[in-house]
């Protein structure tokens, strides 16, 4: 029986790593809507992620009515192929209604700019097993700090440190993360927040990737978790839609609630809406 020559095994394995970075290209752009990802961009790329959330939240004692949105702005730039620096800055808005005994009927309005966060990702490990199969594990950390902002801010400064995880194979791709940040402030923010993740992705069209596929329309179904060290614990299932190309990606994700464990008669959040847009150079 004749065994391949080296050209040909160098050859398989060049093809079966342009096809992992082909397949991931676009990934890397996208990633999950509310999931971290264990994709960098290339060495010298960068991209700019926009974040628009809007959500509701109810309370019974007292009676409370408050409404938030959001835009965020994560700017990422690939120091080297396996590693990249990410700032986020978040402007934010809260509407407060609130029925209070004596006072009657109260509405709030603020606004300004939420802390600053500064990290790494480091991609640790990849497997690119066969056309079509990948896989990346990457840790991440860095530093939640003040923006000084009277209503947002909370004046403490903040690490973070946690692991993600990604896998792709043919249309679906899996992303997982587990993040926790130890929080300095005070009042609300004096408690350390664990962020738990687990996203579906299924590509719903090309039925058949390859490397002339312009376009790609994905599915995405999450499961997103958060616990404060107050005893809240909330979990949210979120289907999404993300439309991807090679340069930019829109997306869009509503997050309802499975399980809800407030602490200190804190609001309920009924939803929560998220519209993306990411553009890469």
């Amino acid at each position: 029986m004749a065994h391949p020559g080296p050209r040909r095994t160098s050859s398989c394995r060049a093809a079966v790593a342009l096809f992992a970075v082909a397949t991931f290209c676009g990934s890397a752009l996208a990633g999950s809507i509310n999931t971290d990802a264990a994709l960098t961009p290339t060495a010298g790329r960068s991209i700019l992620r926009l974040k628009y959330t809007y959500s509701e939240a109810d309370a019974r004692d007292p009676i409370v009515q408050i409404n938030s949105s959001s835009v965020k702005a994560t700017f990422v730039y690939g120091v080297r192929d396996d590693l990249a620096l990410f700032l986020s800055v978040p402007y934010k808005n809260v509407q407060i209604d609130k029925v209070v005994p004596r006072f009657g009927r109260i509405e709030e309005a603020h606004d300004g700019v939420g802390d600053l966060t500064l990290m790494a990702k480091y991609r640790f490990w990849k497997d690119d097993p066969a056309p079509g199969t990948t896989a990346r594990w990457a840790v991440i950390g860095g530093l939640n700090f003040p923006s000084g902002d009277r209503h947002f801010s909370s004046r403490g400064f903040n690490p973070i440190l946690g692991t993600v995880f990604s896998w792709r194979r043919g249309r679906a791709r899996v992303d997982a993360d587990l993040i926790y940040q130890f929080n300095t402030g005070r009042g609300e923010f004096r408690h350390d927040t664990l962020r738990y993740d687990l996203a579906y992705s299924h590509r719903i069209f090309p039925a058949v990737y390859d490397l002339h596929s312009p376009v790609e329309f994905d599915a995405v179904a999450e499961l997103n978790g958060r616990y404060r060290t107050d005893g809240s614990h909330e979990v949210f299932l979120a289907p999404g839609l993300q439309f991807i190309t090679e340069n930019w990606v829109v997306e869009v994700s509503v997050q309802l609630p499975v399980i809800q464990k407030l602490a200190g008669g804190a609001a309920a959040t009924d939803y929560r809406l998220t519209l993306g847009l990411r553009l890469s150079w």
